[in-house]
């Protein structure tokens, strides 16, 4: 059975990061449609559903595809999208989760720097450009 599920997917494009994307878009759209379901709002409901539907169809249209560079093309894309969106979802999660250290900008070139949180007024220097300032940390660890 394994032997003959590898050989249809012989020249077919597979599972890639788009497609679970997909995936993982459409069970929230299916887990909404859900709780729509219960709720005096019949339309709001029917388009989760047609949207978790949609979604589920095109990621297997993904998966099934032979036109290779199209769908590498499609997952380069999202790519690019994922890593303008993930480096700012990184920093927002670095400054609130580091309870030891506080990261700020330099006021002259815009390096991120890490400084360590203790509290009080403290002066720095830019380690790229030279540029010294103070600091203000108003509460520690």
């Amino acid at each position: 059975m394994i032997q003959k599920l590898r050989s249809f997917m012989v020249g077919r494009y597979g599972f890639d990061q788009l497609t679970r994307f997909l995936f993982i878009l459409s069970i929230v759209f299916w887990v909404l449609s859900g709780i729509f379901r219960f709720l005096p709002l019949p339309r709001v409901h029917f388009i989760f559903w047609l949207l978790n539907t949609a979604l589920y169809v095109f990621a297997f249209y993904r998966m099934f595809s032979k036109n290779i560079d199209r769908r590498t093309l499609e997952n380069e894309r999202y790519l690019q999208l994922k890593s303008r969106i993930y480096p700012k979802w990184s920093d927002f999660s670095k400054k609130h989760l580091d309870k030891d250290y506080l990261y700020k900008a330099c006021p002259h070139c815009g390096t991120r720097l890490r400084l360590r949180r203790i509290r009080g007024k403290h002066k720095t220097k830019c380690p790229k450009c030279g540029t010294k300032f103070t600091i203000r940390v108003f509460w520690d660890r």
